[in-house]
């Protein structure tokens, strides 16, 4: 579950841990082995570090970890859920969570690692958010609610916003009443997942929200989550992960054995 890529590297969570491997599959290695459970890991942009979400002490809060392992550090003390969406571009953490709201939804806050310095997005509500280069956010609204309806339609259903930083945020996904969310950013196009087609698969627009194009055709099982770098996407189908490849448009599964299979 929860995976994402860097280059020829995968994270994700598996035994209530985080472990890593190549796209290419095989042994994957185990990161992390303490009793609770650790999701949502995002490689930072140098590829050195892991920011992640875990319940050590209770609440769930956001931690990093080198990437080749070692000791933790804990970034968030909110006693509420801190949950990683991403990187910024330069090297922030980003996270979502409802501990600086007035209204119970969440918002999107950043964590400069070298200042310490913690800023709130200007957005009331807003999740599963990304940055681009430019400074632009996309981003989810209202937030995941947990409801598993398949094909659900509705005023609760997730849609992807964008946010210059200045304007008004303006929703993109409006030809579409049904779920559009975890947005991702690669060569001016919006990339994310939508059941549009009556299974959730991986879409992209332009970056006003145009142009769909649609990228996976799964029609057993839901993908359930991913993330992109450099023109690759990972992400969760059914119990395995998969890479989808968008300069050549091919998608396979990737082989993956954990290292406690071998035991």
């Amino acid at each position: 579950q929860y995976p994402d890529i860097h280059e020829n590297i995968i994270v994700f969570s598996a035994e209530g841990d985080l472990w890593k491997v190549s796209t290419e599959g095989g042994i994957a290695q185990r990161l992390t082995t303490h009793a609770e459970e650790e999701r949502f890991a995002v490689i930072s942009p140098d590829g050195k570090t892991l920011a992640y979400s875990a319940s050590y002490e209770g609440p769930t809060e956001v931690y990093t970890l080198p990437i080749d392992g070692g000791m933790t550090t804990r970034w968030t003390y909110e006693g509420d859920g801190s949950f990683v969406t991403s990187w910024t571009p330069d090297g922030k953490i980003v996270y979502q969570t409802w501990a600086y709201n007035k209204r119970p939804d969440e918002q999107l806050v950043t964590i400069d690692t070298e200042s310490k310095q913690k800023a709130v997005v200007p957005l009331y509500q807003a999740s599963e958010g990304v940055q681009t280069e430019d400074g632009t956010w996309y981003f989810i609204r209202p937030a995941d609610h947990n409801n598993v309806t398949k094909r659900y339609v509705g005023g609760t259903a997730r849609q992807i916003w964008k946010f210059d930083g200045a304007s008004e945020a303006v929703k993109l996904t409006t030809e579409y009443a049904g779920k559009s969310y975890h947005p991702m950013w690669h060569e001016n196009r919006v990339h994310f997942i939508s059941d549009r087609d009556g299974t959730m698969n991986l879409w992209s627009m332009d970056a006003n929200g145009n142009d769909l194009k649609q990228h996976t055709t799964h029609d057993q099982f839901d993908v359930r989550y991913a993330n992109l770098d450099k023109g690759k996407i990972v992400y969760q189908h059914a119990a395995d992960l998969w890479l989808l490849d968008l300069t050549s448009g091919e998608y396979n599964k990737i082989n993956i054995r954990l290292a406690s299979d071998l035991d």
